[in-house]
């Protein structure tokens, strides 16, 4: 019964990761959904830029500006 629950609960959570995708995805439609409305800076060798700019809500006039603290990270295999 607990495998039967703990597999229940990983696909609630990747449910959940779904669910915030659309709702970004969609951020015109949806009061108070934030999203990247912009990029700044030089882009590194995997093409991210030093840092985005990201609007609390589509039909506001202002941003806010992230900058990125790390390089890209993946898992060592």
């Amino acid at each position: 019964m607990n495998l039967e629950l703990e597999a229940y609960e990983g696909e609630l959570e990747k449910l959940r990761r779904v669910y915030t995708m659309v709702r970004h995805l969609s951020a015109e439609k949806l009061d108070g959904v934030f999203f990247i409305c912009g990029e700044a800076g030089k882009k590194d060798d995997m093409g991210l830029p030093e840092k985005i700019m990201v609007c609390p809500a589509y039909g506001l006039d202002g941003f806010a500006m992230y900058t990125k603290t790390s390089g890209y990270s993946a898992p060592e295999y």
